[in-house]
């Protein structure tokens, strides 16, 4: 049975068309996935469904006395308020009042309870993940026939996304969800409806089933408009050698030709970023980007980072990965330079050029426009030493021209991190540095974004609880356990994953030291000190191979013995590599003293 019934849907703001006599159905016991490209309309989908938003034209019927609750992208901004009340207030208003009754407090301690927190902290003390999972609870308390979430698994770690898996499997009613993390969607959802160019278009079955369907059809319809427009081409070349289009049997030739122009003219071509370049400097000198020796860091005499050493190399693609408010991007702001830890060294290479995306977003200016925000007055450009046009650039992120003067504070999440990814890619670097790049980001951006790393020539760090892109970008981990300790991996999440099958809750007992004690009172000479010298560029050789081998785009489609084999080759190199640069330094300050 149907609980929600679209027909004939038609929206348009500005030029923009949203649905175009589009119909949408939602059955009971479904978990329907909304897919579309960034700004195409799904959050207002979702609003229409919650009666925020009328249709210019066509007409909604509901299951009678249907109970919808919404789960917004935003997290809630009225935070003085504790987790008990906030929820409370999910009550329907006949429901809700201050004096409670004994079903209306079971219900708010029953929700209290699946999401297992403390119903007396406030909403100003948590995370984000945190204050996403009690805006959950808060849509579930009404009991929910439909439940619309928009982007549920944003500002989520991974141990909450599988949480979040786990419990709306569970959930009785149908939902509606927009989300673009694409473990999570084959994870959960029956169906998948794709908002494509004003149209609904259903397909059955999981996300793998729906992207082998989508890319048949595009095929098809590109093929199809090929042929379309030959056809086109060759009426057009009919009326102009002036047959006498007037006459009885040529008038349905003309109508037709009249029909196919018009065609032409509503036709909206599959838009994807492509073409996308980023501007990567080759002026790095050194090895080593970034070392950290016995690191500690304290935030109000909490312990984020506990005598944490490692380096990042150069080429190294590194995942930064841990649950809310572990200390990763407290960790990025350590490594360029924003914080200074209690105790420790950091040594920073030579020559860095670093482009840091910011999870806030707060580089972009929400009162200036999309162009003013790039442009800064200029019309060009440079990219990798040529010369581009500033529309044509931004072009290639899918901004079209009559765009550009929209302001910031007007675009959508995905449009915004789309803007700054354009931004980012502009600026000459060697070092890319991503918190949390790919919320709000369309399935096809997503996917770029995953060739532009893996082609990259320099140093990327990743912070993410996108599993799908942590296991296809990176070849290195930094993992946050319990009470400031770090694990440092070779390999991406998956391989992480099968190392410690229990790893989420298991405490790392192994000292978190990777360097070796260093015998003091070795002879160095300065003969001993050429030797190190030649075996370490030996090794970097070695390793250089290796992480070629890894970064090739196939590298981890090949079988997991395979990858293993290398990643535990590599692993070996590169600690030995870290013996051999601690044991030159202690030569070479023996050296100078001599």
């Amino acid at each position: 049975m149907s609980l929600i019934n679209i027909q004939d849907a038609y929206l348009s703001f500005s030029n923009l068309e949203i649905l175009k006599n589009s119909t949408l159905y939602i059955n009971e016991n479904e978990r329907v996935c909304l897919i579309g490209k960034n700004g195409t309309g799904k959050s207002t989908l979702l609003k229409i469904i919650n009666k925020k938003q009328e249709l210019d034209q066509g007409h909604i019927v509901y299951k009678k006395n249907i109970n919808i609750s919404y789960l917004k992208q935003e997290n809630p901004n009225n935070l003085n308020i504790s987790i008990y009340d906030f929820i409370s207030l999910g009550l329907c208003k006949q429901e809700y009042s201050k004096k409670k009754n004994i079903n209306q407090i079971t219900k708010i301690e029953q929700i209290i309870e699946i999401i297992k927190l403390d119903k007396n902290i406030l909403l100003s003390k948590l995370s984000g993940g945190l204050l996403r999972k009690v805006a959950l609870g808060r849509a579930l308390i009404g009991e929910p026939d439909i439940l619309l979430l928009d982007e549920p698994t944003n500002h989520l770690d991974m141990t909450t996304v599988k949480w979040l898996e786990n419990f709306l499997k569970k959930f009785p009613g149908s939902i509606l969800f927009v989300s673009h993390d694409r473990s999570f969607i084959q994870n959960i959802c029956t169906r998948i409806i794709d908002l494509d160019r004003g149209k609904l278009v259903s397909w059955p079955g999981d996300y793998k089933n729906f992207i082998k369907l989508k890319n048949e059809s595009n095929r098809i319809e590109i093929i199809q408009k090929k042929l379309f427009d030959k056809n086109l081409e060759k009426e057009e070349l009919w009326i102009k050698k002036g047959i006498k289009a007037r006459s009885t049997r040529n008038e349905g030739r003309v109508k037709n030709l009249k029909k196919l122009r018009q065609q032409h003219k509503d036709y909206k071509k599959i838009e994807k970023l492509t073409n996308i370049n980023i501007n990567q400097s080759k002026n790095h000198l050194g090895k080593i980007i970034f070392k950290l020796e016995n690191v500690d860091f304290l935030i109000h005499n909490k312990i984020i980072i506990k005598n944490f050493s490692s380096i990042i190399q150069h080429g190294d693609k590194l995942g930064i990965i841990g649950s809310n408010g572990c200390g990763k991007s407290t960790m990025i702001k350590i490594l360029i330079g924003e914080k200074k830890p209690q105790k420790g060294k950091i040594y920073t290479g030579t020559g860095l050029q670093i482009s840091y995306f910011d999870q806030n977003r707060s580089v972009l200016d929400q009162n200036k426009s999309i162009i003013d925000n790039i442009s800064y007055g200029k019309e060009k450009m440079i990219l990798n030493g040529k010369e581009q046009h500033i529309i044509g650039y931004l072009k290639n992120f899918l901004f079209k021209p009559n765009e550009l003067k929209s302001l910031v504070k007007t675009l959508s999440g995905g449009e915004c991190n789309r803007l700054l990814l354009a931004r980012l890619f502009l600026k000459p670097s060697n070092v890319l540095i991503l918190d949390e790049p790919t919320n709000d980001l369309d399935l096809d951006t997503l996917q770029l974004l995953e060739k532009i790393i893996i082609d990259y020539q320099g140093t990327v760090l990743i912070v993410s609880h996108d599993e799908n892109f942590i296991n296809n970008t990176v070849n290195k981990c930094w993992y946050f356990e319990k009470n400031g300790l770090i694990q440092t991996h070779i390999g991406n999440y998956e391989s992480l994953k099968k190392q410690n099958n229990n790893f989420v809750t298991k405490k790392i007992k192994k000292n978190q030291s990777n360097f070796p004690l260093i015998n003091k009172t070795k002879n160095n000479s300065k003969k001993e000190f050429n030797q190190i010298f030649f075996s370490i560029e030996k090794i970097e050789f070695n390793i250089n191979k290796l992480q070629e081998e890894i970064s090739k785009p196939n590298f981890f489609k090949k079988k997991l013995e395979e990858k293993l084999s290398i990643l535990k080759i590599l692993a070996q190199q590169e600690k030995k590599l870290e013996e051999q640069l601690l044991y030159w330094e202690s030569l070479e300050r023996d050296v100078v003293k001599k």
